[in-house]
């Protein structure tokens, strides 16, 4: 906008000649910056779509492959937002982390769901004992992943390249709102959906 205001105001003031067109290298990633995010924005939401028809036919139910979709989302859009509050510019690096971060955030989803479902149709518990059993059998696994990832994260936040600084930066936040969105929201979405279908089961 800025150099088409400039462009503008060389036309309206100038002679021909004079005439120009704005280049520079902050204007060049400025518009590979948009194209990236048209692009990755296009792509994360046909991507999010198949992983989300994957795990209806993975978990054998519709219910909860549609269910999957918040906590698979939420992370990211808390991080946005915990990092609009905390700096509020985005640069060419940060457009890939959505894309990037979303396998990680889907792993832990899957992990999770998967004990819960197990716990339910095998081992006949309830949706409070399933929930149990899935932090039981794989919270510490998420954890220490988790951290993991975090520790790299964090040594790559203090490069002094901006591009490679910031979108470490983001992930570590988006890797760590995903943890504590599958410990607290996650199973309570669970319990929430499944106790209907277990109260209905039981006037039955």
């Amino acid at each position: 906008a800025f150099a088409k205001r400039g462009e503008e105001w060389l036309k309206t003031n100038t002679p021909e000649p004079m005439h120009a067109i704005g280049v520079s290298p902050t204007l060049m990633f400025s518009k590979l910056g948009f194209r990236q995010a048209d692009s990755m924005q296009k792509g994360n939401i046909v991507a999010l779509i198949l992983i989300t028809l994957i795990l209806i036919l993975a978990l054998r139910s519709f219910k909860l492959g549609m269910l999957s979709i918040i906590p698979n989302v939420t992370p990211v859009l808390v991080g946005f937002g915990i990092w609009a509050l905390y700096k509020g510019q985005i640069n060419t690096g940060m457009v890939i982390v959505f894309g990037m971060t979303l396998g990680i955030i889907v792993d832990d989803t899957v992990h999770f769901m998967s004990k819960f479902l197990r716990a339910k149709r095998e081992l006949g518990y309830n949706s409070e004992q399933a929930v149990v059993y899935a932090f039981e059998t794989v919270g510490k696994a998420l954890v220490t992943t988790t951290i993991v990832l975090l520790a790299g994260f964090s040594v790559l936040s203090t490069s002094a390249f901006a591009l490679n600084s910031y979108m470490a930066r983001l992930t570590v936040i988006i890797i760590s709102a995903a943890l504590i969105i599958d410990f607290i929201l996650l199973p309570s979405l669970l319990i929430l959906v499944n106790r209907k279908s277990e109260s209905i089961k039981t006037i039955e």
